[in-house]
């Protein structure tokens, strides 16, 4: 508990945040913190801990009421980071009242002296046990036994979906009333979708037709099915291509090969990850945001094509359909036939397409970001005792 006359500190582990690595919990994380740091008293302290590279990307985590807290050294490796987060961060966050670890994990080891602190832990996802088979033996085993210790000692559990929530409460066997549901939410930045896109991509795609898949090549995201899918589709839709956007993974090379094996090199853009002007160009050009993941701890590409006008076709698997409930069409995870006679579907028809455009703007004003920001917040003034518990767990915000 903290006393009136104190200042209490809130402390934001972003340590294992690399710019640009973790894909759609980046985007979370940057999101929520903006709007907690608009809501955030003047009598409470927002310590930001993390690397000198995340806080060059995002300003904003610099400015009042933020302060930033810089982790030792520039070039981490994941081992580093570990240790860091053990030692360095044990140390400097001693006497935080609050510590939101946003990345999974917490250490193994608390500062003497820090009993007294409450401790929240983003979980976003169940992936690493869920389909141990993508990780190595090495991560694996680590993560499962991180994931686990975390939701046992933290006070609080946050996550990005009922789905990872539910997941958390089937295989930990813990409390509802542990876990806090936080969703994603989505603002549109007028100056991004005012900015031009970058010349050669518009003179590389605006006279085809596209699909568009935004994520990281990891074999869980599945894209291998999309080039499987465009190489079924029947002679008369010819002219669609695909195209990948996103940082490179361990399946770039694979998809290269399958690409060119299938005689679809063409009709197979790799632009690997494009900046955010160009990102809402592809939006609103694109077919259809085409997303065959079988993982999602929420699904942030569903949303944002939602909010941008551009059709949905989405995996029916873990957290998508509960972001896109009917404002997008659902397909059986892994069925190519099925994405096949989707796609064909959706480009036969102008109407279902122009549907979906309405059902999904609809469904995007649900996820206000200035609401999960609210109960963010709401949730550390609960930590800190000086709010009333956060009622609806697993309610999505």
């Amino acid at each position: 508990m903290t006393r009136p006359d104190e200042r209490p500190t809130i402390g934001l582990n972003l340590t294992w945040l690399v710019p640009g690595v973790v894909g759609g919990s980046e985007e979370y994380t940057i999101r929520l913190l903006t709007g907690v740091g608009g809501l955030a008293s003047a009598k409470t302290v927002l310590r930001v801990y993390a690397r000198r590279d995340l806080f060059e990307r995002y300003p904003a985590l610099t400015d009042a009421p933020f302060v930033p807290v810089t982790m030792p050294g520039r070039r981490i490796s994941k081992p580093q980071r570990i240790a860091i987060e053990r030692t360095w961060l044990a140390r400097v966050s001693a006497s935080d009242a609050v510590v939101h670890h946003m990345g999974g994990t917490v250490p193994f080891v608390r500062r003497r002296g820090a009993s007294h602190q409450r401790m929240a832990v983003t979980i976003h996802d169940l992936q690493p046990i869920d389909l141990a088979h993508n990780f190595s033996t090495v991560k694996r085993t680590w993560l499962g036994r991180l994931i686990p210790f975390a939701v046992e000692h933290a006070d609080l559990v946050v996550c990005p979906s009922r789905f990872t929530a539910e997941r958390i409460v089937d295989r930990y066997d813990i409390h509802a009333t542990k876990l806090r549901v936080v969703q994603q939410g989505y603002h549109l930045d007028r100056e991004t979708e005012a900015a031009e896109p970058t010349p050669e991509l518009v003179a590389r795609l605006e006279s085809r037709r596209f699909l568009l898949y935004p994520a990281i090549a990891y074999r869980h995201k599945r894209h291998r099915d999309l080039i499987d899918a465009l190489g079924r589709l029947p002679d008369r839709l010819a002219d669609i291509d695909l195209v990948f956007c996103g940082r490179p993974g361990p399946e770039s090379e694979r998809l290269r090969a399958q690409a060119s094996g299938a005689g679809l090199t063409d009709r197979v853009h790799l632009l690997g990850r494009v900046p955010e002007q160009d990102l809402h160009w592809l939006y609103d050009h694109a077919l259809a945001l085409t997303f065959p993941s079988e993982y999602e701890g929420f699904g942030n590409p569903c949303l944002e094509a939602m909010a941008l006008g551009c059709p949905v076709v989405a995996s029916d698997a873990t957290a998508l359909p509960e972001v896109i409930a009917d404002a997008g069409v659902l397909v059986p995870t892994g069925d190519v036939d099925a994405w096949t006679r989707a796609i064909v579907e959706l480009a036969d028809s102008p109407d279902l397409a122009a549907d979906l455009v309405r059902r999904g703007r609809e469904r995007a004003t649900t996820f206000d970001p200035a609401m999960a920001s609210s109960r963010l917040w709401a949730i550390y003034r609960e930590l800190l005792g000086l709010g009333s518990v956060v009622t609806g767990q697993l309610d999505p915000t």
